[in-house]
C-alpha cells in the first residue's frame, strides 16, 4: 500500500492528539491532586473509591448519632445525679422524722421541706434535652451507632420512678410528707427503695456512656483508616506525577515539531 501525504498527515494528527490527551490527563491530576476524574480513568479504582466514600459517609452519620446519644446520656446522668442528691436529703429528713421527741411544729417543718424536695424531683422528671425533648417519657430514645447496633440514650419514667405495682416514687414522697405531719411510722424502706432504683438506673446510664464512647473511638479509627485507603486510591504521588508531566510535555512538544515538518511540505505541494 502506498503511503500518501494525507495518510501521513492523519497519522501525525492522531498521535499528536493522543500525546495531548495524556499530557492533559496528567496535568489535571497534578492540578487537582487526584488520580480519578471520570470512570474511564480507572473503572476498578472508581468503584473502590465509591465504596470507600459510602463507608466514610456512613461513619459520618454514626459519629453524629454517637454525639447526640452522648448528649442525651450526659443530660440524663446529670439529672439522675441531681435526683440522688435530693433523695439523700429526703432520707436524712426521714431518719430525723423518726425521732419520737419531735414536736408537731418540728414535724410540720420537716414535712414542708419534704414537699419542697418533692417539687424539685418533679421538676427534674420534666427535664428536656436541648429544650425540646422529654428525657423521661414512656419510650426510650434510641440511636443507631453502628451497623445493626442501637443504644438507648434515655430512661423511661417507670424505670426511674417505678409504678403503682412496685412503689411509685412520687406517691412514696407524698405519703412520706403526710406520715411525718401525722406522726405515723416513717416508710424508710420505701424511700430506700426509690433511692436504690435511682442509683441502679444511674449505673446503667454510665455503662451506656462507656459503650458509646468506646464506639465513638472505633468509628474515628475506622474513618481514619478508610480515608487513608481512599487516599491511596485517589491521590497522586506528586513527585512521580510531576516527572511524568514533564515527560508527557516533552513528548507532546516533540510530536508538534514532527507534525509541523510533515504538514509543511503538504501545504507547499498544495500550493504548487
Amino acid at each position: 500500500m502506498r503511503v500518501t501525504q494525507q495518510m501521513l498527515h492523519q497519522s501525525s494528527v492522531r498521535h499528536m492528539n493522543q500525546n495531548l490527551g495524556r499530557f492533559e490527563k496528567i496535568n489535571n491530576q497534578v492540578s487537582s491532586g487526584k488520580l480519578l476524574h471520570k470512570p474511564s480513568d480507572d473503572p476498578n479504582g472508581v468503584s473502590k473509591a465509591m465504596n470507600l466514600k459510602s463507608a466514610i459517609a456512613a461513619n459520618g452519620q454514626y459519629e453524629r448519632n454517637t454525639n447526640e446519644a452522648n448528649l442525651w446520656l450526659d443530660e440524663t446522668d446529670q439529672t439522675i445525679n441531681s435526683m440522688v442528691n435530693v433523695m439523700q436529703r429526703v432520707r436524712e429528713l426521714s431518719v430525723k422524722a423518726g425521732n419520737e421527741t419531735l414536736t408537731e411544729p418540728d414535724r410540720a417543718a420537716i414535712a414542708a421541706e419534704v414537699v419542697e424536695l418533692t417539687e424539685q424531683m418533679e421538676q427534674f422528671s420534666n427535664a428536656k434535652v436541648n429544650g425540646k425533648y422529654e428525657m423521661f417519657g414512656t419510650d426510650s430514645r434510641k440511636f443507631t451507632i453502628a451497623d445493626g447496633i442501637e443504644i438507648k440514650a434515655s430512661v423511661t419514667a417507670d424505670q426511674l420512678f417505678g409504678n403503682a405495682t412496685d412503689g411509685e416514687l412520687f406517691q412514696t414522697l407524698n405519703k412520706l410528707a403526710d406520715d411525718i405531719r401525722s406522726g405515723n411510722e416513717i416508710p424508710l424502706a420505701e424511700v430506700d427503695k426509690g433511692m436504690d432504683r435511682l442509683l441502679n438506673t444511674a449505673s446503667e446510664v454510665g455503662a451506656r456512656q462507656n459503650r458509646v464512647e468506646s464506639m465513638a473511638n472505633r468509628i474515628q479509627d475506622s474513618t481514619l483508616q478508610l480515608k487513608t485507603m481512599l487516599s491511596k486510591v485517589e491521590d497522586i504521588d506528586y513527585a512521580e506525577a510531576v516527572i511524568q508531566l514533564k515527560t508527557e510535555e516533552s513528548v507532546y512538544q516533540a510530536s508538534l515539531a514532527a507534525s509541523a515538518k510533515i504538514i509543511q511540505p503538504s501545504l507547499m505541494d498544495f500550493l504548487r
